[in-house]
């Protein structure tokens, strides 16, 4: 397993280049079938887990994945050892409804509140890495920039991170911490994969080539959520759709599958790989359901690719025929 520091110049954290996100378990994913595919990957030497306080809210009740980790880490004596983040926002203050307009927001009483909740939930004295999880534009950010600042200060909180956040709001909020000499954003957690969206589509909520460079400016962590777009590259055909049907991921697609086989790898293996080898390096969360897919995903772990073959990645689907379909350019690194 590669592993990695992640730091705010504060706090180190030490964690494995591959971050499991356990979404679904406690609730799609079984007990059985989630401490399973959480015994392999410590098995395997990973040690960094993505949670969130609002996880379980779709099929039971938020807070369930939260409480699946903290059973499982206490059972098997790990607590210490596992790198946990979690994220605070989404959770909704309606049970059984969890639509957007019932969310808690990021308002100092909530930040606060569920800190002491997931904190209690997954049996940890510190929070290894907080999230503000979804902008909150109905509360003042500096009101959300002192409460996380403060848990941080108090040692309830290592490092502080922002999800589906614009770049403009995220440098904002770090302006704020460091006009008053506290602790401040030093992770992101974007939506990325291999295959790129067409421009416009959800981009505040993406790793844009803009956010690239400023992570890389800033020496920022980048973290992807979805980087295996819900299995996609592991089907035969991986057709993309939607916002991914166009003629750039066309090509890209059909690169993926060449080196791949010439690899001996699994596309979804690849990706991995090339998000490892990025620069700057993006750290995957992926989520898995079975003992079997997370073999497959730990075997990207395992897999080096060169600059040649990381330049050949880049620059598929640069040149398209019809400039309508896709306007801009694949990221290059």
């Amino acid at each position: 397993m590669l592993y990695r520091t992640i730091t705010d110049g504060r706090v180190d954290l030490t964690v494995s280049g591959m971050c499991l996100g356990t979404m679904y378990m406690g609730t799609r994913t079984d007990e059985k079938t989630s401490f399973a595919i959480l015994d392999r990957f410590l098995e395997a030497g990973g040690t960094f887990l993505d949670t969130a306080n609002n996880y379980g809210q779709w099929n039971g009740d938020a807070g369930e994945s939260e409480r699946a980790l903290g059973k499982w880490m206490a059972s098997r004596g790990v607590v210490d050892r596992m790198v946990v983040a979690t994220k605070v926002g989404a959770r909704t203050l309606v049970p059984g409804n969890p639509a957007q307009e019932h969310w808690q927001g990021l308002s100092r009483k909530w930040i606060l509140e569920d800190a002491e909740l997931s904190r209690r939930q997954l049996g940890k004295d510190r929070l290894d890495l907080y999230y503000a999880h979804i902008d909150d534009r109905s509360t003042p950010q500096e009101e959300t920039v002192d409460a996380l600042a403060s848990l941080a200060e108090d040692g309830k909180v290592g490092l502080l991170g922002a999800s589906n956040h614009a770049v403009w709001r995220i440098e904002r909020g770090r302006q704020i911490a460091r006009a008053a000499g506290r602790p401040a954003y030093s992770c992101i957690q974007q939506k990325h994969s291999y295959l790129l969206p067409i421009p416009g589509h959800g981009q505040l909520n993406l790793i844009s080539q803009d956010m690239e460079d400023y992570a890389l400016t800033e020496g920022l962590t980048l973290l992807a959520y979805s980087p295996l777009l819900t299995g996609l590259y592991a089907r035969p055909d991986m057709t993309p759709g939607g916002e991914m049907a166009h003629a750039a991921n066309a090509e890209r697609t059909a690169v993926l599958r060449q080196v791949a086989a010439e690899l001996g790898a699994t596309p979804t293996q690849v990706v991995l790989a090339y998000l490892v080898a990025s620069k700057p390096a993006i750290i995957p969360i992926t989520g898995a359901s079975s003992v079997e897919q997370l073999e497959e995903q730990l075997g990207g772990m395992e897999l080096t690719l060169d600059d040649e073959t990381m330049a050949r990645l880049d620059v598929a689907g640069r040149e398209v025929a019809d400039p309508s379909v896709w306007i801009g350019q694949p990221l290059t690194r």
